[in-house]
């Protein structure tokens, strides 16, 4: 029985789900506590609910679903592509505040 790994789409859109869901949630609470505090509103209880609903659920949505797809494992990567990321970390990595005051004042690190 062999293990497969979800796709970075199947991760995506598990979080589009899980986010959606979650955030709908708190925008009905939300939409009821507003409805509540400060009245419906133009548009009816169920309006006010549903708008507050489908736009946290959206907003929550999109947002889970790119932190899945950036918190996926990097094992996908080839030899070849990870030693490549790793040396433009390493080019644009600042130095660190003694090495750039003894490079600056032509002094050595050693003790």
């Amino acid at each position: 029985m062999s293990h497969h790994e979800p796709t970075l789409w199947d991760k995506a859109k598990m979080g589009l789900i899980m986010g959606s869901s979650v955030g709908a949630c708190l925008g009905c609470l939300i939409g009821f506590y507003s409805t509540m505090k400060f009245g419906p509103g133009p548009r009816g209880y169920l309006g006010t609910i549903g708008q507050y609903a489908l736009g946290s659920g959206a907003s929550f949505g999109f947002f889970m679903m790119i932190g899945s797809c950036i918190r996926t494992d990097d094992s996908v990567l080839s030899a070849e592509d990870r030693a490549t990321l790793r040396a433009g970390m390493e080019r644009w990595r600042a130095p660190t505040p003694m090495a750039y005051y003894f490079a600056q004042n032509g002094k050595s690190q050693s003790k």
